[in-house]
This record gives structure tokens, C-alpha cells and sequence, in this order.
């Protein structure tokens, strides 16, 4: 990971959109070693087009910074201030945001 003092993130990288609807803007990422920093933003209504369950070879860690999260496997819905840790393996989601969420995650080991 490089180090950087406070700076606009957007003068490094732009915002991808990922599925329609999901954006990611990554602020920070080792590609040897699969450690990324990024921002994920959802807009209201977005949707994982996949009706599977997520399963990842990495550590994630995700704050709600905005916004709502539904896990439409659960039916239970995540707000503003929420955390997650999932271990390599641990099956989530899919996901949809009712009125848009915007998240600050962090993924740690190899793949995405």
C-alpha cells in the first residue's frame, strides 16, 4: 500500500461503475498482495444482478457510512454506523439498497 497525507482521492482514481447502479472508488490497493482501500457507493434502487450468495478468499471489513443495505438471502436490512467482518469463506448477500448506501470497505489476502 502506498502512503499518502490527506488528498482528493479522485485526482488518483475515478469512480468504476461495477454492476449499474454500484460504483467503487479505490483509494487505496496492493496488487500483490490483494490489500485494497476502496469507497462503494449504491444507488437508490441498485441490485446485485447474481441471486447467489457471495463467497470471498479474502478478509472484508465494511462500514455503512450512508444510507441502507438489505441482504435479500436474510431479508434483513443494515443502516448508517453498521460494521461487518467476514473471514475468507463466509457467505453473504446478494445485497439491494432501498434508498442508496454509500460504503467504506477494506479487503485484506488475495482475489476479489
Amino acid at each position: 500500500m502506498e502512503q499518502f497525507e490527506f488528498h482528493d482521492p479522485t485526482t488518483r482514481s475515478a469512480w468504476q461503475q461495477t454492476t449499474p447502479g454500484i460504483e467503487e472508488l479505490v483509494l487505496n490497493e496492493d496488487k500483490s498482495t490483494g490489500r485494497k482501500t476502496l469507497l462503494q457507493r449504491w444507488q437508490p434502487g441498485a441490485a446485485n444482478p447474481d441471486s447467489s450468495p457471495f463467497v470471498h478468499t479474502f478478509i472484508e471489513e465494511v462500514y455503512i457510512v450512508e444510507g441502507d443495505l438489505t441482504d435479500k438471502t436474510l431479508g434483513q436490512t443494515f443502516y448508517k454506523g453498521m460494521y461487518a467482518y467476514r473471514n475468507p469463506g463466509m457467505e453473504h448477500g446478494p445485497w439491494t439498497s432501498e434508498g442508496g448506501c454509500l460504503m467504506f470497505v477494506t479487503c485484506s489476502g488475495s482475489g476479489k
